[in-house]
């Protein structure tokens, strides 16, 4: 596309939206890379130039709408390398993630930005690459980062084997990341270890997770519970329960030492596999294992093994497993009840879930946002706005408060089964607080309350518009 016209191309896009005084920024953005310098450390000279703030000019929240429109895959993977390192703070996993995913064809992006680099990249574009490739899944982009780095002379850091590794799919991929670390002279440390070997057993490639275990000590590293508690995640993934149920009780023999002894994490892991097995009775005889080695079980447990009965609809063992937790001291009662209830919510229960919801208010025992918020949104999404609008109030009541985007959601509840009077009690209270409103809910919204008469409450609602992450810069 030239570049008049991919200039024309975005305007016309942005142009959908209301005019925004910071839009020259964008155009300013395609000016600087339509005249795309020949290497990275020109563009990005150039780009430092036109934007001495990347987070100020170009937010991280407003990239993944941003890097799909740029003139070409290449040069949004060279403004988004430029555009991390030079802001702080480092974006989150989360945000690399969703930023990954917005990268137009990354596989050929990475290819070719390494081709046309006659001399090595910086060392932190190295790093972000490995990573951002890890959160695409992307392993040949991830192995073709690492034969660059090692083509110049360049020894990888952990962190970068460890990249690397997340994105594996096969032993295969991981005797190659091997391979380049033995090459390079490093030596792998305990997390490198523990993500090679998760790797290999969750492809069922047991006995070379075993190796590798076998071989820390020639890096100078102590097989713990950490790296054997990867083994039998692994072990689950691939659907060995019987070998997990092995490698547990070799754990809890000390074959392996006493500083390999099983972890709340261990147990939890292999939970979540008998759970999702339906092997729920030999679940819950892993809570007798636990007190006999002194294991306190903890939420993450809980939750998991809460789940897994209200799965099978084994809801008298779900209450009987929470009361003996209780008992123990090791989780709160609190706790212990909005896991169920939410558990209870999760597999359609609700006669349940509203019944234990009550006694708990009835005993005082306070429900989290987490567990209202899932109780008024199951009821809005059966269509129970005003039950949802009940509870909502009896929440606030005893200062239990729901995430935000709940409000909005039962707002367009009770105005679409026209609920208008319990509508207008509500956005008046979410006005008060100026709580905001995804757009979409609240473009609803305003149309249903303009229908029904209430402009003034409509303006309202219009001014509490959720910003949108799209390009309104």
């Amino acid at each position: 596309m030239p570049p008049r016209a991919s200039l024309l191309f975005l305007l016309r896009r942005l142009s959908t939206r209301p005019p925004h005084r910071d839009h020259p920024k964008v155009a300013a953005l395609l000016g600087v890379l339509n005249s795309a310098p020949s290497s990275s450390t020109s563009l990005s000279n150039a780009l430092s130039r036109a934007f001495p703030s990347p987070s100020d000019a170009f937010p991280l929240q407003r990239l993944p709408h941003l890097l799909p429109l740029l003139p070409s895959p290449l040069l949004s993977l060279r403004f988004l390398l430029w555009h991390l390192t030079s802001s702080s703070p480092r974006p989150s996993q989360h945000a690399l993630s969703s930023l990954a995913a917005s990268l137009p064809d990354l596989l050929s992006s990475v290819s070719l930005l390494l081709s046309s680099s006659p001399r090595p990249l910086p060392l932190p574009h190295y790093a972000l690459l490995l990573n951002i490739s890890a959160h695409a899944g992307l392993f040949p982009a991830s192995l073709a980062v690492l034969r660059h780095m090692r083509s110049f002379g360049l020894v990888p850091g952990a962190a970068c084997f460890h990249h690397a590794l997340r994105a594996a799919g096969s032993a295969g991929d991981v005797s190659a990341v091997l391979e380049i670390m033995s090459g390079s002279g490093a030596c792998p440390t305990v997390p490198v270890i523990v993500a090679a070997v998760h790797k290999v057993a969750s492809a069922g490639d047991f006995e070379v997770a075993y190796r590798l275990i076998d071989k820390m000590p020639e890096f100078g590293c102590v097989p713990n519970a950490v790296v054997y508690t990867a083994v039998l995640d692994g072990m689950c993934g691939f659907g060995n329960v019987d070998a997990a149920l092995r490698l547990m009780e070799a754990m809890e023999g000390s074959e392996f030492g006493a500083n390999c002894a099983p972890t709340v994490v261990t147990y939890t892991c292999l939970v979540k596999c008998l759970c999702g097995k339906g092997r729920v009775a030999e679940a819950l005889a892993v809570l007798d294992r636990m007190a006999e080695r002194g294991v306190m079980p903890n939420r993450v447990f809980m939750r998991t093994l809460v789940e897994g009965f209200c799965t099978e609809q084994r809801v008298v063992d779900a209450y009987d497993v929470v009361e003996r937790v209780i008992g123990d001291g090791s989780v709160s009662s609190t706790q212990c009840y909005n896991v169920l209830l939410v558990s209870l919510w999760k597999v359609g229960m609700e006669e349940e879930a509203e019944g234990l919801a009550q006694r708990m208010m009835k005993k005082g025992v306070q429900l989290t946002p987490l567990a209202g918020s899932s109780m008024v949104r199951e009821l809005c999404g059966r269509k129970r706005s005003l039950d949802a609008c009940y509870w909502l109030g009896l929440m606030e009541e005893n200062g239990v408060l729901c995430d935000s985007d709940v409000y909005g959601s039962l707002l367009l509840g009770l105005c679409e089964d026209g609920h208008i009077h319990e509508a207008s009690t509500l956005g008046r209270k979410v006005v008060d607080r100026g709580i905001l409103i995804e757009v979409s809910c609240a473009d609803r919204l305003v149309k249903l309350l303009k229908q029904y008469g209430d402009e003034e409450l409509a303006s309202h609602i219009l001014r509490l518009r959720r910003r949108s992450e799209g390009l309104s810069f």
